[in-house]
């Protein structure tokens, strides 16, 4: 009884704000429990069973494609709607990917690395520009064109982690925006439809806000098809910058204003480290997916990176029985938002 007038009381709120336009929380601030309520205004989900709900990245794919895709499928145990594949400027289309996963029925989403590790790190840095100015134009048609082919659509992530401060093409938004634009319009040009342009930034951390670190970096209603957040747990022993934190607080500063733009939402990474408080974690987080109606999908990291927290959901077993009994589930319920103020008792 005590969570139903806050309830009440936030999605009034809410929908005063939402304008013919679109929706316009950013302007305001919420705490962290009222922000995710706010998702439950979307709209109902369609009713798809939870397999197509998800994808993954895993560097195990590298190599032996196919075998080792099986071999990624029989952990998560179900075959998932979609599959991260990672490439660096320069490099085709990742044809034989994508026509695998046709094949399966996984639909590709492709992370262009805006720079080559064989560039220096000084070319590295001029490559938006370069992209901007039109050095790039013969490498996007052809691009466009082997995309277009394959007559399925394939999602496309620009440039990801723009708002960042670890790639080269980070932090610089105005130059970020008119790359995507250029790029874009050569796609346009060679008719490749059926390529979907997801916006993707890292969720905001510390002092940073959606307003400034996020929005300026947007490239305009017409040039996006979905909007999506790249956002982890890294837990307590990566470094002194980091602890251990649940979902909700990872994501709560980022939600809102991405709402605002009124497009398909997704989770583009995600990860949480293997950790007995991850099943916690975990569970609260599929809670969240299942009984909300902001994101539509969700993207596990499934990697154990030298260096980097052990995001692998086979990392331990309990975990893994989570995560499988979810991605086996046919019927999703329908939620009503109420257990996700539950998560934060």
């Amino acid at each position: 009884m005590l969570f139903k007038v806050p309830i009440i009381v936030v999605m009034l709120l809410s929908m005063m704000t939402v304008s013919c336009t679109g929706f316009n929380f950013y302007k305001k601030s919420y705490p962290e429990s009222a922000t995710f309520l706010l998702c439950s205004l979307r709209g109902n989900n369609s009713a798809l069973s939870n397999a197509e709900r998800f994808g993954f990245f895993s560097s195990t794919l590298w190599e032996h494609y196919e075998e080792n895709l099986k071999a990624e499928i029989d952990v998560f145990g179900a075959t998932p709607g979609y599959l991260l594949w990672y490439i660096q400027l320069g490099e085709d289309f990742p044809l034989h990917v994508a026509e695998h996963n046709k094949m399966l029925g996984i639909a590709t989403v492709i992370n262009h690395d805006l720079k080559s590790d064989g560039f220096t790190p000084e070319r590295n840095a001029q490559l938006l520009k370069e992209i901007a100015r039109g050095k790039w134009d013969g490498y996007f048609k052809e691009f466009a064109g082997k995309a277009r082919d394959l007559k399925v659509d394939i999602y496309y992530r620009f440039g990801y982690e723009m708002n960042g401060d670890w790639f080269p093409w980070c932090e610089q938004p105005k130059l970020f925006v008119d790359a995507w634009r250029h790029a874009w319009k050569i796609f346009k040009k060679e008719k490749a439809v059926n390529v979907k342009w997801v916006f993707s930034p890292s969720v905001v951390w510390g002092q940073k806000n959606f307003k400034k670190d996020i929005l300026p970096y947007y490239p305009g209603e017409q040039f996006v098809n979905i909007v999506a957040l790249d956002g982890y747990n890294f837990g307590d022993n990566y470094s002194k910058y980091h602890s251990w934190e649940s979902f909700f607080h990872v994501y709560a500063g980022s939600v809102s204003g991405l709402m605002s733009f009124n497009k398909p939402m997704w989770i583009a990474e995600i990860g949480c480290p293997s950790d007995p408080r991850r099943q916690k974690w975990l569970r609260d987080f599929l809670e969240f997916f299942d009984n909300n109606n902001c994101f539509e999908v969700f993207f596990w990291f499934n990697e154990n990176k030298e260096g980097e927290p052990n995001f692998r959901i086979d990392g331990d077993d309990a975990s893994l029985f989570i995560f499988r009994e979810w991605a086996q589930r046919i019927n999703q319920p329908e939620g009503t938002g109420e257990n996700v103020v539950n998560a934060f008792e």
